[in-house]
């Protein structure tokens, strides 16, 4: 017989009751998920703890026998009475299975109405405070705090045990040790008591009524879920394990090794044929690859597929899948609460692999039929096919198709809109490619696509979009992390030090290059050897440089202050090598190669004088100590090889800036047989007049190649190719390639999900694919527009590349907006005030610094102070979560603030089309995309149009959203 509520007293009208539950299910929450979790059979509510309208807190033992009263049963019912949790999801979802377990006459299948619900987690993360109950209690310095038994109390009680011999018991009951079950009531109790002690203290600050419908919205998507192929997901966690036993097995056979998997003996396998290993990681055996053939790289072919991890996301799947197919809970409400961004969980759709192959639809058949020889044959490597395919397990119910549809640029209107940049309004206002625009405001010339200066887009594309492939690993404390699942928790290395950051951001999707393990955009800005500040990534990659390698972390390179000066290498020091890949070496340097051997050296122990630890061996040089090492990328040996003759080139350490007069001056050393020379272009350079010109500067002893960026696009042949020829020449320097003797290296182009790193340290850098990088700052993504902070801070401007002057003098209402934000919240914490900027309202409140945005909603800073910045200057401190995971002092400035602001809006925008489109079955989001559930003939343009519905709160604002329909979730 079913319970049935029981009154124990005359029912008073019940406002408010505040809850927490201790539960038990034979499933893994931490795996499967709430809904998962509670929707087992095998699912109890042990301990049900409560507080009516903020009354003693009673706490029933179900476990032993007792009944919720039955006034409180019918509260849960009751949507007028607000129910307050902290991650109150776990409490309604749980909750909402059980009562109708239990009490099926009052409640229905469907879950409890999350409008009658308030999470004091969403509440403490709205202030910026900790997203856990002991976090939060410590940081408001609560009487009453969480008890740290609880987590050894809930693995005895809620947790499955495993079987003994001597007790096979599958869990522990209460009378198992009643000592710590009275214990466990206490901590439940405890634990309401810290949630009603949290809605005291913030009291005075209360979420909007219009942040909670968000809530609600959030879980009336959660709760929908999502339906998955079952089918394919089961199909490709099987042919994941075959196909990974078959690689292991040629794996085996080739290395006659017992367990080929293991790096142990993989190593020393390849130890013994001659290979030098220092890691297997991605990276390594990335490079190794390039450089093995034979037997030595199908094994480190087969080793890299086995690397890949298609399959988990499909398990996650499978763990979670609810009893009708959809899977439930994979967003987290103000997950991130700075800006109060949507998170994921469960299987984390923000990090989704890109599908680019072309019949994505054969390979997704072929995967639910199991045939893996076909996929095998076809698509050439199953794990990577398996990873594309991942997108497509979700699916539509029966009779319905997925409408996608997602924001255009929305970070880079929201920003011009806030700023008042009106020409890029009218630019988007016009339906005009914003990358054009950009590059013709910055170079006052036309720029259109393809057509007149359609060379300098390009780098109108840099002032917005530079950014990292997804998929490329990261150096983090605690190894090497793909790039979209790296966490401001973890420290990234920036050549010198272990600096912290303020994470991943996601970029969108464009083409990448991939040159010396790097995949980026060209735009990208990197360091290359030779050159203190960083270029673009596309140059070095043209110019032949080679990119700073920064090693495993353990080993400072020299950068900054202690980086070599140019100028006095080429003084003192033995001639040195062009970054061009001809085995190119300064003419000066040349003329007195012979003299190399009586030359003495001076003050070379203080050229190479460091603050921080080196992997330079010390030895002597002309009778004085030193730190020297020969590179592992010299290309001396090449030059000076027998057999053949080589052409030296007048360069600045990129070979392609030179002009003709240049090149009728080079000399040619005789090595040998054959005259071969290297020819990058036949085009004018304006860069290099002169020999001084070329390769000489007095500011810093070398030619600026950041100069070639903003002046210098190719003539010759298709600068998205990347290509580079040997060619016979005649005298004049010209002539065509002939036949064989024609040698072409074309760099890798593909499109990716693009991510990056943001304020990476106080060197803005961070190293990923072994490669040292410039991270991205905001206003666009241009690396040194984080700097712009920094110039507030005392930084000169002159030392800023060229690039990010033009990008100002075309953007000036936003740089004067990161000013703006800057001074305002410093005054505001200086006076205790409230000052305004552009619609955004900064104020400080009992310890908060508050940043009103236009929808209402507040941005919150805990405890702001004035300190001081690295450079001696004003700089805004607050506290939070840093990378170690704890409590502490965090510093911000203005382009910071700009940055939270945009993203909040951003995120406000998004949550805006949400409630727009509420009714058309939205069940999943991705950044700024919806992925809605909707029948075959619905209007897609009316989608888009609704979705692109601009706020009454912003009006001025320029919104436009893309869509497609699919019958399985997929990137058009």
């Amino acid at each position: 017989m079913k319970n049935k509520p029981e009154d124990k007293m005359e029912e008073k009208k019940i406002k408010q009751i505040s809850l927490d539950l201790e539960t038990y299910s034979d499933m893994d929450l931490a795996k499967c998920g709430v809904y998962k979790y509670a929707s087992s059979p095998n699912a109890e509510l042990l301990l049900f703890g409560y507080s009516v309208d903020g009354g003693e807190v009673q706490v029933v033992d179900l476990a032993k026998g007792e009944k919720i009263p039955g006034e409180i049963v019918r509260a849960l019912a009751d949507d007028t009475v607000l129910k307050w949790a902290f991650n109150a999801s776990f409490e309604r979802v749980f909750l909402s299975y059980w009562l109708h377990r239990h009490y099926p006459n009052l409640f229905s299948t469907s879950y409890l109405n999350p409008a009658s619900w308030r999470c004091s987690m969403v509440w403490s993360a709205y202030l910026g405070l900790p997203l856990s109950l002991k976090g939060v209690g410590a940081v408001l310095g609560l009487d009453k705090q969480k008890m740290d038994e609880g987590k050894e109390l809930i693995r005895y009680f809620c947790v499955p045990r495993t079987p003994t011999k001597t007790n096979t018991a599958i869990r522990n009951m209460p009378e198992n040790s009643k000592e710590k079950w009275e214990l466990f009531k206490f901590y439940n109790k405890r634990d309401v008591e810290v949630e009603l002690g949290i809605k005291d203290k913030l009291k005075n600050f209360p979420v909007p009524d219009f942040v909670w419908e968000e809530y609600c919205i959030d879980q009336e998507i959660n709760d929908r879920g999502v339906l998955i192929d079952e089918v394919l997901v089961d199909s490709a966690i099987e042919m994941d394990r075959k196909s990974k036993e078959e690689l292991k097995e040629k794996m085996a056979r080739i290395t006659e090794l017992e367990n080929p998997n293991s790096v142990q003996q993989l190593s020393t396998w390849l130890g013994e044929m001659g290979v030098e290993v220092d890691s297997l990681g991605k990276k390594n055996v990335d490079k190794m690859i390039n450089e093995a053939s034979g037997e030595i790289k199908e094994v480190l072919l087969l080793r890299q597929q086995l690397a890949k991890s298609s399959v988990k996301k499909y398990q996650a799947m499978k763990n979670a899948v609810c009893a009708d197919g959809r899977v439930r809970g994979m967003f987290s409400f103000y997950g991130a609460n700075r800006t109060g961004r949507f998170s994921g969980k469960i299987v984390q759709m923000q990090n989704l692999r890109r599908n680019d192959l072309k019949d994505l639809d054969v390979a997704r058949n072929l995967v639910k039929s199991g045939n893996m020889e076909a996929v095998d044959l076809l698509f050439s490597d199953v794990p990577d096919t398996l990873s594309q395919l991942i997108r497509t397990a979700f699916i539509p119910r029966p009779g319905c198709l997925f409408y996608v549809a997602d924001y255009s640029a929305i970070e880079c209107r929201v920003l011009a809109w806030l700023a008042g940049e009106q020409w890029v309004l009218d630019v988007f206002a016009d339906g005009g490619d914003i990358y054009c625009a950009t590059a013709s405001k910055m170079f006052g010339v036309p720029v259109e696509k393809h057509g007149v200066n359609g060379e300098l887009r390009q780098k109108g594309k840099q002032a917005t979009l530079s950014c990292i492939a997804e998929g490329s690993l990261v150096l983090t404390d605690v190894g090497l992390v793909p790039i979209e699942e790296v966490t401001s928790s973890m420290k990234v290395w920036d050549g010198e030090s272990w600096v912290e950051h303020e994470g991943v951001i996601y970029k969108g999707e464009r083409e990448v290059i991939t040159y010396e393990g790097l995949t980026a955009t060209p735009d990208h800005l990197v360091w290359i050897e030779g050159e203190q500040e960083p270029v673009q990534f596309g140059i070095a990659a043209s110019c032949r440089a080679h990119l700073v390698k920064t090693g495993d972390g353990r080993n400072p390179i020299r950068m900054g202050e202690n980086h070599q000066s140019r100028e006095t290498m080429e003084q003192e020091l033995e001639p040195l090598l062009c970054s061009d890949r001809v085995s190119g070496v300064r003419f000066d340097s040349v003329a007195n190669v012979g003299q190399l051997e009586n030359r003495k050296i001076k003050r070379l122990s203080g050229l190479f004088s460091a603050k921080t630890d080196s992997s330079m061996a010390e030895q002597k040089a002309n009778s004085s100590k030193t730190t020297l090492r020969e590179s592992k990328r010299s290309r001396i040996s090449e030059l000076w090889s027998k057999g053949h003759q080589i052409l030296l080139s007048f360069c600045d350490g990129c070979g392609s800036i030179f002009n003709r007069a240049i090149r009728s001056s080079r000399q040619i050393i005789r090595a040998g047989q054959n005259r071969y020379e290297r020819k990058l272009c036949t085009r004018e350079s304006s860069i290099c007049h002169s020999q001084r010109e070329s390769f000489k500067s007095k500011k810093n002893g070398s030619i600026q190649i950041r100069s070639a960026i903003l002046a210098l696009q190719p003539k010759c042949g298709d600068s998205k190719t990347f290509q580079w020829r040997d060619q016979r020449r005649d005298n004049n320097g010209c002539g065509e390639s002939r036949g064989a003797e024609k040698e072409e290296l074309a760099i890798n182009i593909r499109k990716a999900r693009l991510y990056d790193i943001r304020n990476a340290g106080p060197n803005h850098r961070f190293t990923v694919s072994d490669c040292l990088v410039h991270n991205c700052g905001y206003g666009g993504g241009v690396g040194a527009m984080i700097a712009m902070g920094a110039i507030d801070s005392g930084m000169k401007e002159e030392e800023l590349q060229p690039m990010v002057d033009y990008w100002r003098q075309a953007n000036p209402k936003i740089v004067k907006l990161w000013y703006e934000f800057d001074r305002a919240a410093k005054k505001a914490i200086k006076e205790k005030t409230t000052t305004d900027v552009r619609g955004i309202r900064f104020s400080y409140q009992s310890g908060f610094l508050f940043m009103r945005l236009p929808s209402g909603r507040s941005l919150a800073y805990v405890k702001p102070r004035i300190g001081e910045n690295r450079f001696g200057g004003e700089s805004i401190t607050y506290e939070g979560i840093g990378s170690t995971k704890k409590w502490e002092r965090l510093e911000t400035f203005g382009g910071k603030l700009v940055e939270n602001c945009v993203q909040a809006i951003s995120r406000d925008i998004l949550c805006h089309a949400m409630k727009n489109l509420r009714n058309e079955r939205i069940c999943m989001h991705i950044h700024d995309e919806l992925v809605i559930e909707c029948k075959e003939g619905t209007d897609l343009n009316e989608i888009c149009e609704r979705m692109a519905k601009v706020p009454d709160w912003a009006p001025g604002l320029i919104l436009r959203a893309d869509g497609y329909t699919c019958t399985s979730y997929r990137k058009d």
